[in-house]
């Protein structure tokens, strides 16, 4: 199994179509897992229509930690 971690921080725009790129691929042993990096959109929201791990940063950390999060949760 492979884990894709994303970090996002106020990506409601495009995390649709990314989530959409992965969950339809034709490999399906994959986790997804979320690093939202104290959203203040609905990027959490949409993250929450798909199978995936939701973490929910309390702070703005910026990407590098927002994607070690997500590396030492896989």
């Amino acid at each position: 199994m492979i884990s894709v971690i994303i970090p996002v921080y106020n990506s409601s725009q495009t995390l649709k179509e990314c989530l959409d790129g992965v969950f339809n691929n034709n490999f399906k042993n994959f986790e997804v897992i979320v690093v939202s990096d104290n959203s203040s959109d609905n990027s959490v929201d949409i993250s929450k229509n798909y199978n995936c791990k939701i973490i929910e940063l309390e702070k703005n950390r910026g990407p590098a930690f927002a994607r070690n999060t997500g590396a030492n949760s896989a």
